[in-house]
């Protein structure tokens, strides 16, 4: 269903792998035809992109109703599969400077990252302060978005190793849509810390991958893998159709950068937060027990 020996490595300063036709474009219409059809979608983020997230009643429904979709996500929920995209990182990025400390031995099927608010101490309670012996899971959505539809630069939650995008439609560059990626101008600072959501004016641009039918983008989830989507334009053009996911730890990464080990440290505040790690910082020193 997959062709991921056609993935590839791209020049950028954190891990990625990029495949066109990695995904066969009939596969991709019938996905697009399972997600019109639905019937419910779980949320609408970000503008306008609407998803259909694991872990809910209505991801279960769709699942059973969408024969395509459903052994899609078979693929991914496995052991298997995790292990051939955890070797593939490995083979093309033999030099990479970014490590992960605590490799997880225990793949759970059945487990999810939830989507709600937390505070602070509510999030520090949550992640705890040992590390060691993670467990890994898939989360994944179907996903359409409007125009209107965009995404700042950040990088995604703390607990994440790998992501991807499946882009299901072609979509013309003038009308935006496209993932981003970026770096920052200036190395001062890489080992004592990464915000989530960077300024702008720290950015700037590696790569943009505009929308194309069947191509697949996995990255390494560091703490300096900023991306973004520009702003859809629904112009002209289908409606944007892509399925995005990560594979998941049930504790925090503890990523290492030439040795150097980053430990979440969460900033103390009694504001609920959008996601569940929106505002925890990677720092070079352990958190206090």
């Amino acid at each position: 269903m997959l062709k991921i020996n056609r993935l590839k490595k791209i020049k950028s300063n954190f891990p990625v792998l990029v495949g066109d036709k990695v995904v066969e474009k009939n596969t991709c219409n019938l996905l697009i035809d399972e997600i019109s059809k639905s019937k419910a979608f779980d949320d609408m983020i970000m503008g306008g992109r609407s998803r259909i997230n694991k872990g809910s009643k209505n991801f279960n429904n769709y699942i059973k109703s969408s024969n395509n979709s459903a052994k899609l996500f078979k693929l991914f929920n496995s052991k298997a599969f995790y292990k051939k995209i955890e070797t593939l990182f490995s083979k093309n990025f033999k030099d990479g400077s970014w490590t992960n400390t605590h490799k997880p031995k225990i793949f759970n099927q059945k487990k999810f990252t939830i989507k709600k608010k937390l505070n602070s101490s509510e999030l520090k309670k949550l992640l705890g302060n040992n590390y060691t012996n993670p467990k890994v899971n898939l989360d994944i959505d179907f996903s359409v978005s409007k125009g209107g539809y965009r995404l700042r630069p950040h990088r995604d939650d703390i607990t994440r190793l790998y992501n991807f995008l499946i882009y299901l439609t072609d979509i013309p560059k003038k009308n935006g849509g496209s993932l981003t990626i970026y770096r920052k101008k200036s190395k001062k600072n890489l080992r004592k810390s990464f915000r989530r959501f960077p300024k702008m004016s720290e950015l700037e641009i590696v790569k943009a991958f505009t929308p194309k039918k069947g191509t697949v983008v996995f990255f390494q989830s560091t703490p300096n893998s900023y991306h973004g989507v520009k702003r859809f334009l629904e112009k002209n053009c289908p409606k944007r159709f892509f399925i995005y996911g990560s594979y998941a730890l049930n504790k925090p990464v503890i990523w290492n950068y030439k040795g150097t080990a980053y430990y979440p440290h969460v900033i103390s505040t009694k504001k609920k937060m959008l996601t569940s790690f929106h505002d925890a910082n990677y720092l070079t020193t352990a958190p206090k027990n």
